[in-house]
């Protein structure tokens, strides 16, 4: 029992981690060791972590915004837990969707299947599950031209597809990046903060 219980934390505990900042940057004044100091850079992604004790302290992030508002239109974050082997996605979109829809990444030759929403609060809508590398696999196979499809929800618009341009370049440079970090630092399930 007290294990199933752990398993079903382990796999809602990184979810609130991923819910940074889309401008990533170091904190003013912290001193860190060059793994925790900031961001670092692959293509399109970034690979930030956090120096709190976690089961998965770094995720590889994403954002797009709208050029106008600056508002944050997509946001996509992929973290791993070595404790339990398993990787984690949240992906954000604005309000005003068809929950009932989810959401469709592809690109001209793949597609990912429908990923349902987990949730949503005033800064939009999420998917947040734990995925299989296969699904890993279809990433690092996507390119620059990437679509992040979602149905609308909104008055006149309901029931129009909606897809936002999504890059998937420097992905799976990112993800390996991601991996060895979180298994050189995570801490174990018993003294994470996020896992209690």
């Amino acid at each position: 029992m007290r294990c199933a219980v752990l398993l079903a934390l382990l796999a809602l505990a990184p979810i609130s981690a991923f819910a940074a900042p889309a401008k990533p940057a170091a904190k003013p004044g912290a001193a860190a060791a060059p793994a925790t100091a900031g961001p670092r850079h692959f293509g399109e992604f970034y690979v930030r972590c956090s120096s709190a004790k976690s089961v998965a302290p770094c995720d590889l992030y994403e954002e797009r915004a709208n050029k106008d508002t600056n508002q944050r239109v997509i946001g996509f974050s992929i973290g791993y837990m070595p404790s339990a082997g398993r990787y984690i996605i949240q992906v954000a979109v604005p309000l005003g969707i068809d929950i009932d829809k989810g959401v469709v990444i592809t690109d001209d030759k793949l597609a990912t299947p429908v990923l349902p929403y987990r949730r949503c609060d005033a800064s939009g809508c999420y998917v947040e599950a734990a995925i299989d590398k296969s699904l890993l696999d279809m990433f690092g196979k996507m390119g620059r031209d990437a679509k992040v499809k979602v149905v609308a929800f909104n008055g006149a618009d309901t029931g129009k597809p909606y897809s936002f341009t999504f890059s998937f370049d420097g992905f799976s440079e990112a993800l390996n990046d991601m991996v060895v970090e979180n298994k050189a630092k995570a801490s174990s399930p018993d003294t994470a903060t996020d896992a209690r």
